[in-house]
Parts: structure tokens; sequence; C-alpha cells
């Protein structure tokens, strides 16, 4: 009888796990691994350092989205300007997001790097 109750109760426990474990367990997981993100890329119409956070217009397919960065905030403000083409992991299309994952960024206008120009190793003549 006891071994029958323990066998009841842990099914019980695991069917209640595997329902709403995910749920429970999520917002303590970061967001790159949690899963439930999918790739928005548009292009950065403008962005404003405000204190901790940095603010970032930008304008999708479906339309214009404000995030707000407030990890990483000094190396996205030097990452991102205006014009470049950024990829961000987030729940879907959302007008305001905050902290999405940036996936990548694309300048505005990057072409290729050019090879340097060969050098005969002599210094230039004058």
């Amino acid at each position: 009888m006891i071994l029958l109750g323990t066998f009841l109760v842990g099914v019980v426990v695991g069917i209640g796990a595997a329902n709403r474990g995910p749920a429970l367990i999520a917002p303590y997981l970061p967001k790159a691994i949690s899963g439930s993100g999918k790739n928005v890329e548009g292009q950065v119409i403008r962005k404003q350092r405000d204190g901790n956070r940095l603010l970032v217009k930008i304008a999708t397919a479906q339309g214009p989205m404000l995030v707000t960065f407030t990890q990483k905030v000094t190396d996205l403000d030097v990452l991102l300007d205006p014009g470049d083409t950024v990829t961000l992991i987030a729940p879907g299309y959302a007008t305001f997001v905050e902290d999405p994952v940036v996936e990548h960024v694309k300048a505005a206008g990057q072409t290729p790097a050019s090879p340097p120009p060969p050098s005969s190793g002599r210094p230039p003549t004058q």
C-alpha cells in the first residue's frame, strides 16, 4: 500500500512538473538559452542614452519598435549607430521590447574589406 501511494504521488508530481515546470523556471534562465525567441530584423533609426539604459528605435517590416537595453549599455551604445541593420532575438514583434539578445549587426553602407596595398619593404621616397 505504501509503495502504491508513493508511486501515485510520484506520477502526480511528474505530470505537474512537466506541465508547469517550464513556466516556473523561465524567469530564472538567461534569455539566450530559454529558447523562446524569434529573429526580428530591422534598421536602427535613432538611439538615446538615458542613464543606465539605452533606448533604440528600430524600423522593422511589421512596424516600429522601441527597444530598451539595461545590460551591456556602454558596449551597445558604441556598437549600434543610426542606419545599421540589426537582428534581435525577441519573443516576436512587439512595440516595446526590453533587453533582447543582439544576434547580428550590419553597419550602414558596409562593403567587403579591401586588402591592404602591397608593401615593398622599403620606405617611401620623397
